[in-house]
């Protein structure tokens, strides 16, 4: 492990002069430079556990630029996106690369039906108007993460829309992002990339790969990151630092092996999603909005630099964040035709999580704030084993898949919150900051044992698939299911600061919830009307987690489930260079949680939440000069049933009825090694509502982003500049509400410059 504190003192470029030293000694003879795209495509269509080929060859690569024409995520079979009846959208690796995209919920927007929760603790997406906290890695399960996978990690971002509990379990409804990591590659190849940044920002990434042995037998990839950044936020700071190390083995033409291990050191103020802050809006005291004089029902007009926290955060009381994954996957190959494959990771995350909170209430002037010490423990572990195969039975052809899993997350809260008496109110007009006292360094340290809150959670199941092919190939029949049982347990209270039991609370009791089986099933049918286009219907049902227990009498509701229809067209032109995709939906989700006004922390069911539209998305390459990706997304997501609380008919919170995102590269000299490129895109967001009784809302924008980069050889190296402007015209716009007391605002207009070097 490493401390960013012993970073701090070690410049990043010294840093990475030591590490290609070494490498540059390391290594007798270069190879030829592939000088396409800055990043080699690595077969981004494939299984995860089998991004090379049995034997020892690379796996085929037409993916390029910004085509991808097969996903892995959506039936976790290899199945090309023209045949996949469902809804399914990859960001490649170059778009990541040409955007500057530093964070994955950056790179999901890129898609239709996918708004990033910027500003939230963690990752969080919404896909089709429902949010989602958890992201797949590889396959396989991240709950609860700030920045659940380093980009400079990563090759690809999937995304899989609607309910897809039949494969993934217990699952949010609206669709799941799955990050595909970077694999070893059996070409040595070293890069190095310096960035700079508006704010302070430097980002160092090294990355080195290729063969052990002259057999080829075995791979590495090793990546180290480094990034520190200060904000346009006032107080707010970053210093990380991840290190990976992949490992593939292949001993034989059936059998591969793959370990990775990630390692990840944050030390920060807040969590911020890449640019989005607290703004605090229309407080809601006794339950009902405050509407000021001047701002009805659009958020306070506070500068985007404005904090509730104060500058001594950082220097007494950062953000830290430990994090450490273990993962392997192997596959053994026992035919032509058949193939058994086992995935696993384990992760520890210890989180110090700190902080300045407007929790007590604004009366328009100042802010009653509170002091948060609080830590977060987890524990996950993850694993699947899949079982795919071919067979055929008259005129059918059936790709099969059977598989079971397994998830068990922990989670322990030591810490304290409260302390709202030992922190002085805030007025946003006139804010003084600096009135820490060594009281809060008691309060933290004598909290260092006293347990908040404790939670336990797994999930066993099993599923089943069926792929048909019939009329050769043009009728396509996906058959599926998933049976599977949850178990929970958590505190029966809540260890606060004003508890009895504070410093010396324990977590215990714990209350288990009830066992819970459920049935997933998906049905779906797809006919090529032409080799290049296909249509296609689907049903599919999900169940959710658990719902907690209720606020009145301790009862437990039942889990969140939902069912989805969908129809859809998909093509594929200029030599299937280029994709295309309509998909309409109906979406119900039943049960829903929401925050219950009248008591802070809990949630109160809302009914039903019904989430209708249609979702438009372009990809890929139009000649070998010009890349493209553009999404357009309409989506009426209203409340159908809210038990009686008065907002049946209303819009659900957060979605925005239109959402379009277009982006386009021009290269000057494709596949040579020295030409320039230039991108420009925008991005634009219809207004939406910030309260599920739509009493406020955040205004609608357009921003717009621009690229331009230089790549030549130097000394028999590739050597790339590429400078990024993101939100040219500096519009002031918001991202994200949490339905009470905050939204959080857009980043300002920024600057990016990167120099890539490439061994």
């Amino acid at each position: 492990m490493f401390r960013i504190s012993m970073l701090r003192g070690v410049s990043a470029g010294a840093l990475t002069l030591v590490l290609f030293s070494s490498i540059a000694h390391a290594q007798e003879a270069l190879p030829t430079i592939d000088v396409g795209n800055s990043a080699a495509p690595q077969n981004s269509g494939a299984d995860p556990a089998a991004q090379t080929a049995p034997g020892g060859k690379e796996a085929p690569s037409a993916e390029t630029g910004y085509r991808r024409t097969e996903s892995y995520a959506a039936t976790r079979t290899n199945t090309p996106l023209i045949d996949t009846p469902a809804a399914v959208q990859i960001v490649p690796r170059q778009l990541i690369e040409d955007k500057q995209i530093l964070n994955t919920m950056e790179a999901a927007m890129n898609v239709s039906g996918v708004q990033a929760a910027n500003g939230t603790y963690y990752d969080t997406y919404l896909i089709r108007g429902f949010a989602s906290q958890s992201t797949w890695r590889n396959g396989l399960r991240l709950e609860g993460l700030i920045d659940d996978e380093e980009t400079a990690f990563t090759e690809r971002v999937e995304v899989v829309k609607g309910p897809s509990s039949v494969l993934y379990g217990r699952i949010d409804p609206g669709g799941f992002v799955n990050v595909v990591t970077k694999r070893p590659q059996e070409q040595f190849k070293a890069e190095l990339s310096e960035q700079a940044g508006s704010w302070g920002l430097s980002r160092t990434v090294a990355d080195v790969t290729g063969p052990i042995d002259a057999e080829k037998t075995v791979l590495y990839r090793a990546i180290g990151v480094y990034d520190h950044r200060d904000s346009f936020v006032n107080f707010e700071h970053r210093n990380n630092g991840a290190a990976a190390l992949f490992l593939t083995f292949r001993p034989t033409q059936q059998f591969e092996f793959n370990t990775q291990f990630e390692h990840y050191e944050k030390e920060q103020t807040v969590p911020d999603g890449e640019g989005a802050i607290p703004v605090n809006l229309l407080y809601w005291p006794n339950g009902k909005p405050l509407v000021l004089p001047g701002f009805n029902d659009r958020p306070l007009n506070l500068p985007r630099s404005f904090s509730v926290s104060d500058p001594a955060m950082w220097t007494n009381f950062p953000y830290v964040v430990h994090r450490t994954l273990y993962y392997y996957d192997w596959s053994y190959r026992l035919n032509e035709n058949w193939k058994v494959t086992q995935r696993l990771h384990y992760l520890m995350n210890i989180e110090n999580q700190t902080g300045i909170g407007d929790w007590n209430g604004f009366d328009g002037m100042t802010i009653n704030r509170a002091f948060i010490n609080y830590g977060m423990n987890r524990k996950t572990i993850n694993t699947n084993l899949d079982l795919v195969g071919e067979v055929e039975t008259g005129p059918l052809t059936h790709k099969l898949l059977a598989g079971l899993d397994w998830y068990q997350y922990e989670e322990n809260s030591p810490g304290f919150i409260g302390g709202g008496a030992l922190t002085p109110p805030l007025n946003i007009y006139a804010p003084a900051y600096g009135y820490f006292t060594g009281l809060l360094h008691y309060m933290a340290d004598s909290a260092r044992n006293n347990i908040l809150f404790r939670y336990r959670w797994s999930d066993f199941g099993v599923y089943g698939q069926d792929q048909i092919s019939a009329l050769d190939g043009r009728l396509q029949i996906l058959l599926g299911g998933r049976w599977d049982k949850t178990y929970s347990v958590q505190s029966d209270t809540y260890g606060s600061s004003g508890s009895n039991c504070f410093p010396n609370c324990t977590g215990y009791p714990m209350t288990q919830y009830p066992e819970n089986a459920a049935l997933s099933p998906r049905a779906a049918a797809l006919y090529k009307l032409y080799d290049n286009i296909s249509v296609y219907g689907s049903y599919v049902h999900s169940t959710g987690a658990s719902n907690g227990a209720s606020v009145t009498d301790g009862s437990h509701p039942a889990p969140e489930v939902a069912r989805q229809w969908e129809a859809g067209i998909k093509s594929q032109w200029l030599d299937d260079r280029l994709t295309a995709s309509v998909a309409l939906f109906d979406l119900r989700k039943n049960n829903v949680l929401q925050p219950d006004p009248a008591n802070p922390g809990m949630s109160i069911a809302v009914g039903q939440v019904t989430s209708r539209g249609v979702e438009f998305d372009l990809a890929g390459q139009v000649t070998d000069n010009l890349n493209v990706i553009a999404s357009y997304t309409f989506d009426v997501v209203k409340i159908t049933n809210d038990n009686n609380n008065g907002n049946v008919g209303k819009w659900y919170y957060g979605a925005a009825p239109n959402v379009g995102n277009i982006w386009a590269k021009w290269d000057t000299a494709p596949h040579l090694p020295q030409g320039w490129e230039f991108g420009a895109g925008a991005y634009a967001m219809d207004s939406r509502y910030g309260s599920n009784d739509n009493s406020w809302k955040m205004p609608g924008y357009v921003k717009f982003d621009t690229m331009l980069a230089y790549r030549l050889p130097v000394d028999g190296h590739q050597v790339t500049f590429r400078f990024n402007v993101k939100n040219i015209t500096d519009r002031r716009y918001f991202t994200y509400s949490d339905t009470s007391a905050f939204a959080y605002y857009g980043q300002p207009r920024t600057f990016l410059a990167q120099v890539n070097m490439a061994w």
